[in-house]
């Protein structure tokens, strides 16, 4: 006869059977990839028109849930800034790309990744940080750190732009030779393959591709030798980026990992010249949606639906919340998040409503619903409904001021809480940016 123990074990197995949808990996939380891309424009992916082949982000497309109206800030460094702090990053006085010595994120803020560790998760940055000096890697949460500080490095020797070695393994300088982000892709992949079965990981996987320089490997740009240069180099750029995406998504395959990991691929913002945000008006650097809206896309299977598009208004800062709801880790009550929670709008398929969501670095734009504001440094302002006019032609401030001065309030609202900018004092800029097609300034 059976013991009582035993007896409770397994009706409690039987019970995690019978529940719908579950299954044993719900005994702990999931793992989750961030796929970050480094100036990669809406209109540089193969499924948005773009000349360069990506069937892994093709594939993650047809498993998960494209993100249509993913915001993030229009530069690198208050994108990564708000990732790992939910937090506008002008909070912080980060507005703008930051240079490898500016202090950059302060030191001992609610980070994702610290709040991940605090529930047990062990948590991996590979590749980009450009997040300053106050607050490395090591001691913003992350448990190891791979690739380099600065804001760009050339993809082969590993030197910044000053001809400094830049690359290093958990605060250890290390001179070793290849792709940078092949090396990348190398080092997710051996953290997957020696995860710990019965421990959750939080890889932050960030890409210095397809960002300045323009440098691929010859096999990589030889694929697109029919297109003009630097295209077709670029091309090959994203060539890699797509296979390491493979490489990364066959790694969770291998370890019978990928239903229990939430996959996240996005940009940190739009292209430059280079590249590619069409049908959007404008590029990186700027506030218009050539530079803020970003291809995205999000695969946790099982638990979202498969090959469908969302229109849920969402932003980088949205995403500390929202990953922690999916894993079920409560967020810290000191973290002061401006972004909220939609995991449950993804789940369900749905569009919920939100507070105007605000992009700000030294331009702002304010969105609700359909409608966005764009205010200038100097203080001007444009006026554009998204639903009927997305590549922003038109100017409705005049037609509907009633819309202007709600967004506008909400806007100021949320500037009250901003800091001074930190570090070195941003070049002069232009009252509203121009107009422009597609590509940007790096």
């Amino acid at each position: 006869m059976r013991g009582i123990h035993e007896l409770i074990v397994l009706s409690l197995a039987g019970l995690v059977l019978a529940l719908p949808g579950s299954t044993a990996a719900e005994a702990r939380p999931p793992n989750i990839v961030v796929l970050l891309a480094d100036d990669l424009g809406w209109g540089d992916l193969e499924r948005h028109g773009g000349p360069a082949r990506t069937p892994a982000i093709d594939r993650l497309a047809a498993e998960g849930v494209e993100l249509r109206r993913c915001y993030a800030h229009p530069v690198c460094s208050p994108t990564r800034a708000a990732l790992l702090t939910g937090c506008l990053p002008r909070r912080f006085g980060i507005d703008r790309p930051l240079a490898r010595r500016d202090p950059g994120l302060p030191a001992g803020l609610s980070t994702l990744p610290r709040t991940l560790a605090a529930a047990g998760y062990a948590t991996s940055l590979v590749g980009k940080w450009h997040l300053g000096t106050a607050s490395p890697p090591l001691a913003s949460g992350f448990d190891h750190f791979y690739g380099f500080l600065g804001p760009e490095i050339d993809s082969f020797t590993h030197l910044d732009r000053r001809g400094g070695l830049d690359w290093q393994r958990d605060g250890t300088p290390v001179e070793e030779e290849g792709y940078a982000a092949i090396l990348m892709a190398d080092e997710a992949v051996r953290i997957i393959e020696r995860s710990e079965a019965d421990r959750p990981f939080y890889l932050q996987l960030a890409f210095n591709v397809p960002h300045f320089p323009i440098l691929a490997p010859a096999d990589s740009t030889a694929k697109y030798a029919g297109l003009p240069e630097p295209q077709a180099t670029r091309c090959g750029m994203i060539d890699v980026l797509d296979t390491s995406v493979a490489r990364v998504l066959a790694a969770l395959d291998a370890r019978g990992l990928a239903n229990e990991t939430i996959v996240l691929f996005l940009s940190d913002n739009g292209a430059d010249r280079s590249g590619s945000n069409a049908p959007f008006r404008a590029r990186k650097a700027t506030v218009y949606e050539g530079g803020i809206r970003v291809p995205a896309i999000v695969r946790f299977p099982g638990r979202l639906p498969a090959a469908t598009v969302s229109e849920q208004p969402i932003a980088i800062h949205d995403l500390f919340p929202s990953l922690c709801a999916a894993t079920g880790v409560p967020l810290p009550a000191e973290a002061r998040c401006d972004g909220i929670d939609l995991w449950p709008a993804l789940v369900a398929g749905r569009v919920d409503d939100r507070p105007p969501l605000v992009i700000a670095t030294a331009d702002r734009a304010c969105l609700a619903g359909d409608w966005k504001l764009v205010v200038s440094a100097a203080g001007e302002s444009e006026l554009f409904h998204l639903g009927t006019d997305p590549g922003e032609t038109h100017d409705l401030r005049a037609a509907e001021p009633g819309v202007t001065a709600i967004l506008r309030s909400r806007l100021a609202e949320v500037e009250a809480g901003f800091a001074a900018p930190a570090g070195r004092a941003p070049p002069p800029r232009r009252a509203v940016p121009e107009k422009a097609p597609e590509g940007g300034d790096r």
